[in-house]
């Protein structure tokens, strides 16, 4: 699977997502017809970005490809995600408690900060726990 909005962006800057159902070498003679009239492609939106990680793009836009997790990753990685769900959900009722509770029921600044620190090194873990099922090797930012 790739990315055709990333290989052709004029084309579906042109026509949307049916641009997916243009067969290849069409959508290549298109896109250099309309790259050849100086038609600037389309930048990426909100919602176009929104819809491409959702349909298995990874984080820096290139089409994800199924991988195999070790036992030991898998768990990692389970365990990771159920972390960070609590976390989250923590988080969500302070933020409830802030906007409807009163003052003596609300969490406090710092445990805020920690609790959202903490779902920024879950999310690490978790990342770390997929190890290079995603990315090429050596290519993870830090």
């Amino acid at each position: 699977m790739t990315n055709r909005t990333a290989i052709h962006p004029r084309l579906h800057a042109l026509i949307g997502d049916i641009a997916a159902d243009v067969p290849a070498d069409l959508a290549r003679e298109i896109e250099c017809a309309l790259e050849e009239r100086q038609l600037p492609p389309s930048r990426p939106t909100f919602l176009s970005c929104l819809n491409a990680i959702r349909t298995g793009d990874d984080q820096a836009g290139r089409a994800c490809t199924p991988q195999t997790l070790s036992a030991a990753g898998f768990g990692s990685l389970d365990r990771s995600l159920a972390a960070l769900n609590a976390v989250l959900d923590l988080l969500h009722a302070a933020e409830r408690a802030r906007l409807d509770g009163d003052p003596q029921d609300q969490l406090g600044d710092l445990h805020r900060d920690g609790l959202i620190v903490a779902a920024r090194q879950i999310a690490r873990a978790a990342q770390d726990g997929l190890g290079d099922a995603l990315e090429p090797a050596g290519a993870r930012p830090r």
